[in-house]
């Protein structure tokens, strides 16, 4: 959700900071240390600074594998065995969205929406993936979206997912925000209708969805 009309304290960052809100922080605070401040530098780098704690000890697939799927993605290791895929069911899913759009986006209102982004600088033709919950979209409400070149995964697509393993890859790809666990202990995730609508608005398609008998359709807004 959109957080950042709220107050927070030095020791207490939001759990989303988009790049216009990080400035305004890293400004406020960069004098002294604190966790706001830091949270706010490492979005400015190019990456959140809410990172899991045990990162550091995952020194193989299965064990990146198990991480991700204690937070609750439904993930298995790569066909090679080198890596990690997110494996869409019908409660998870992904938008591959061009970072240039998808970096508009949190600049517009910062969702706390898992995104693997790549990292920078930003070029425009790489797509960041950004995990929300699975919905039925309609024939319209996918030719909306792909008119702003958006890819809505369906159950069965797969996404590889970074691991401290891949720093080799071209180009290396980072979580811009990470997965992190719900208190149900399912994966915290936006309704895929919140984020495509901001998505929609920000690249000014002109439409935006609703949510109709159990699937997403397209309601003209000009």
């Amino acid at each position: 959700m959109g957080l950042e009309n709220e107050e927070f304290d030095c020791d207490s960052p939001p759990l989303a900071i988009s790049p216009t809100e990080a400035r305004r922080y890293w400004f406020d605070h960069r004098r002294h240390e604190c966790e706001l401040g830091a949270a706010a530098r490492q979005v400015l780098n190019g990456s959140r600074g809410l990172r899991w704690p045990n990162a550091p000890e995952l020194h193989n697939p299965l064990a990146w594998t198990t991480a991700y799927q204690d937070r609750g993605l439904p993930t298995e290791i790569t066909a090679d065995g080198t890596g990690v895929e997110l494996v869409c069911d019908d409660t998870v899913t992904a938008l591959l969205v061009p970072a240039g759009l998808a970096a508009a986006a949190y600049d517009r209102n910062a969702l706390a929406v898992p995104t693997l982004a790549t990292a920078p600088p930003y070029v425009p033709l790489h797509r960041w993936a950004m995990l929300t919950r699975t919905a039925t979209l309609s024939d319209d409400a996918i030719s909306a979206l792909t008119g702003l070149h958006i890819t809505a995964l369906t159950p069965g697509d797969r996404l590889r997912l970074p691991t401290g393993l891949d720093d080799r890859l071209d180009p290396p790809r980072y979580w811009h925000e990470w997965p992190r666990e719900s208190a149900s202990g399912k994966p915290y995730l936006v309704q895929l209708l919140q984020v495509a609508n901001l998505l929609l608005t920000t690249g000014t398609a002109g439409c935006r969805l609703a949510s109709v008998s159990g699937r997403l359709e397209v309601l003209r807004t000009r």
